[in-house]
This record gives C-alpha cells, structure tokens and sequence, in this order.
C-alpha cells in the first residue's frame, strides 16, 4: 500500500495539485475566520443578525449564539487561522490537514443538520480535500499508531522545494495585512489567485529549468 503512495508522489502533476490545494484551504480558512467576525466579534454576517433572536431563521440563531459565546467563537477563529496557516507553510501541513480534518467535519456536520442550501456540497469537497491530504501524508502519521512502523520520508522533488514555503508566507502576510485593514474579501481573493499565479510562472518557467540545467 504505502510503495503504491509513493510511486503516486512522484508524480509532478500530484505534487503541484497538492501545493495548491493546500495554499486554496488554508488561505480559505483563514479569510473565512476573519471575514465572519470570529477575531473581533464585527461582520456584515454577525451585523445582519443584530435583531431579538427569535426572530431569526434557525441557522441565524446557532450563529448568534455561537458569537455570544465570545470565547468559544474567537477560539474557533484561531483554531481556523492555525490550521490555514500551517497549511500554508507547505512544511508543517501535514499537522494543518490534521487540525482542520476536525473543523472541517464539525462544520459539514453542521451544514447538513441546518439545511445549507448548496453549502454542504461545498463543505463535503472540502472534507474531501482534507481527506486527500492526509492520505498523502499517511506514512508519516504511522508511527503514531504503530511502534513498529518505520518511516523514512524521502524529499519529493517539487513539492519539498523552498520555493512554496517563501510562496506560502507571502500569502500568509496577504492575506493578515490585507485583513487587519479590513480590506475587501473579493480583493483578498483575487491578490492570492494573481500571487499563485505568478509564483507558478516563477518555478515552471525558472526555477525548474534552473535546477534541470544545474
């Protein structure tokens, strides 16, 4: 089983998918927990639901209780923020999908005992997504489980390159700045595509022709 797995990660194509879909959860995550309110309490969400809360929708409720709560919704926020950015990190990512295998699964939980229209569907990919990456860092989770097990990891060519971990804090400053200046969620969104972008273009077009030619 785990000699198949790694013939999978030698594939280059799996590796870049891997990278990006870390930097696509983690940034997600982290924007989400800013961007409902869960650092400071204040957001167009929580603002909308500023009425007697048995006037509220059910759904509307649970989140209204959860931000008067304080506590628990700041630590969820910063549980969110945590898992993002270790994701982020490329280097500690296989502790982010761990971390946020537990969040992701409260949360299509919850999605589907409210009826979320359509977000469960959102919510269940992105379990799936979770899923897969854990499932790519198996080996190095066996050790925990079984005393025996010997775990030698070997560097993968792409995916363990510096070059994603600097790409992942620049992203990860971008979006706190960007945040703490309360800077507009489409924008975020759209500066962290233009930067994956451009750091794609960097590595296909340079920095792998480099290390090919060297």
């Amino acid at each position: 089983m785990f000699s198949l797995l790694h013939q999978f990660k030698q594939s280059i194509i799996l590796q870049l998918f891997t990278v990006y879909l870390r930097y696509l959860i983690g940034s997600a995550f982290i924007i989400a927990a800013f961007g409902m309110g869960k650092m400071n309490g204040t957001s167009n969400l929580i603002q909308s639901m500023n009425k007697p809360i048995e006037q509220l929708l059910p759904i509307q409720q649970f989140f209204r209780v959860m931000q008067d709560s304080g506590m628990y919704w700041q630590f969820i926020g910063w549980s969110q923020i945590i898992a993002g950015a270790l994701l982020l990190t490329q280097r500690l990512a296989r502790l982010g999908a761990l971390i946020f295998f537990g969040l992701i699964l409260n949360i299509f939980i919850i999605t589907l005992s409210y009826g979320f229209q359509g977000t469960p569907v959102v919510t269940g990919l992105m379990l799936l997504a979770t899923i897969y990456l854990l499932v790519w860092d198996l080996p190095s989770f066996m050790p925990l489980i079984k005393n025996s097990f010997h775990y030698a990891p070997v560097p993968l060519k792409l995916a363990d390159h510096l070059f994603w971990i600097i790409l992942g804090g620049v992203m990860l400053a971008s979006i706190v700045i960007l945040a703490l200046v309360h800077q507009n969620t489409l924008f975020q969104l759209a500066l962290l595509f233009a930067e994956g972008l451009v750091g794609f273009i960097l590595y296909m077009g340079w920095i792998r022709k480099k290390a090919t030619i060297e």
